[in-house]
Parts: structure tokens; sequence; C-alpha cells
């Protein structure tokens, strides 16, 4: 089983225990609307595209509200029973569902709160690293001074060094954490343990 297919079992059955009404981290979301936006981006391509092209929002909304009118039990099980056959999903999970299953896992676990991360092993951790990697310079871009990542046990990663300010210069900031930790906070979470070391202003995290 990958992290992806385990995180997907952990985060169904952590639905079914809250229920449909419990708080998440996105904000306004209950569990609810987060598990009807997990299926449909899986199962409605229009509704998908949507999703990440404002243009098309009408179609998520559409989409959203029929599925909505649906047993909150039976969109858990629909898609906690991962893509079907004949889903494309089904052969790109590992790639397209690592981070996104992992972040609302824990925007579902620390909806109501608490933080408590989680230990990793070293290779889970690396999954989660090459995602960070690949993903916080977009989303940092627009820092007003170069943000460097220090994961623990991981390479550094130094984004928004649009003016060639050395890494270990002093107009930078620094955010460090597990893993994990540092790509929930990039993605815009709160509800993380990192240390921010700089002006916490100087940073711009971008949705994507």
């Amino acid at each position: 089983m990958t992290f992806s297919s385990a995180e997907r079992r952990r985060l169904a059955d952590l639905f079914l225990e809250l229920g449909p009404d419990a708080p998440t981290l996105c904000e306004g979301w209950t569990t609810k609307d987060l598990a009807v936006h997990l299926l449909l981006r899986e199962t409605n391509p229009m509704a998908a595209a949507g999703i990440i092209a404002p243009a098309a929002q009408g179609l998520v909304d559409k989409a959203t509200r029929k599925e909505e009118q649906r047993d909150y039990a039976d969109i858990v099980r629909d898609w906690g029973e991962g893509p079907g056959r004949f889903n494309p999903v089904r052969y790109i999970d590992p790639v397209m569902n690592t981070a996104e299953h992992f972040i609302h896992h824990e925007d579902v676990r620390r909806g109501g709160g608490v933080v408590e991360p989680r230990d990793f092993s070293a290779a889970v951790n690396g999954q989660l690293y090459k995602t960070l990697k690949m993903i916080a310079p977009r989303m940092l871009a627009k820092s007003a001074v170069p943000v460097i990542l220090l994961p623990t046990d991981q390479p550094r990663i130094v984004t928004a060094d649009k003016r060639g300010v050395s890494p270990d210069g002093d107009a930078v900031v620094r955010v460090s954490g597990d893993v994990g930790e540092l790509l929930l906070w990039v993605y815009g979470r709160e509800a993380v343990e990192v240390t921010v070391d700089g002006n916490p202003e100087d940073i711009h995290r971008s949705s994507l």
C-alpha cells in the first residue's frame, strides 16, 4: 500500500468517526465539504477542471450542490474506495494524491485546534520532501526576501531568491521544522509546528 492510499484509508475512517459537521483547517469547510471536494476532484473531470480554473467555477458549484444532496457516509465510502478500474487517477494516484491526502488528513486531524504532528518513516519523509521542493518555489515566489526552508534531516530549500541574495546573508527568512510541517505551512496552514527566524511580514504564501 502506498502512502497516498494509506492516507486515503485513514482519512475516510476519520471522516466517518467525526461526522459531516466537524471543522477543518480549510476555512469555511466542514468535513462534508471536504469529502465532496475530494470525491469530485477524482470522479468529475469537468468539476475537477473548475477547481483549478476560476472561469469554470460554475461547474464546480453545480456539481458540488448535486453531490451535497447525497448521504455523507455514501460520499465518504465512494471516495474511500479509491478511483475505479477505468478512472485514470488509479494509475497516477501516488503522484496526484500524496500531498493532497496528507494535507487534507491533517486539515481534519487539526480542525478542532489540536496540533499533534505524526512521525513518518524516512521513505515517507522523502516523498513529502520531493513535493515540498517542487511546490515551495511557486508558493513563496512573491516573498519580499529569500525564504529558506530547513526541513529536519533533509537538504535546505532556497526560494524567492530573485535578487541573488546569499542564503547565508542577513536579508532572509528561515523556516525550520519537520518536512510534513513545512509542507503544511507552505500550503498556508497555521496550525503547524515550525520556527520562523526573520520578519514574517516578508513572507508571501500564494495559493495554487
